[in-house]
């Protein structure tokens, strides 16, 4: 079994590993890099105990901003679907005039 220091150690280095793909992907730097993050080949440590209870609230704010970031992606990503429609609404016409409203 690890002793108390390994467990806090594997623990500090999980969380910084997903604070740090955290930040990329707010920061919008995750295609930069092939849009891989590190956590998402996570597998556990295999000396990780069970979390220390002063990491509890930490970690559950980091699950908060996590979720933040999944809905904001979500939403970009619908933005992103609504306007390739349009496009390819516009790319299909008879040979008529088109006007795409840019605006809103």
């Amino acid at each position: 079994m690890a002793d108390q220091e390994e467990i806090h150690e594997s623990w500090q280095g999980i969380i910084a590993d997903l604070e740090s793909d955290l930040a990329r992907v707010q920061a919008g730097t995750v295609d930069r890099d092939g849009g891989r993050i590190s956590s998402a080949d996570w597998s556990p440590p295999a000396i990780v105990g069970p979390l220390p209870d002063e990491y509890a609230n930490h970690v559950r704010e980091l699950i908060a901003r996590q979720r933040e970031a999944v809905t904001r992606l979500e939403d970009a990503k619908r933005v992103t679907a609504d306007h390739i429609g349009a496009v390819r609404a516009a790319a299909f016409t008879t040979g008529e005039a088109v006007y795409l409203d840019v605006e809103g």
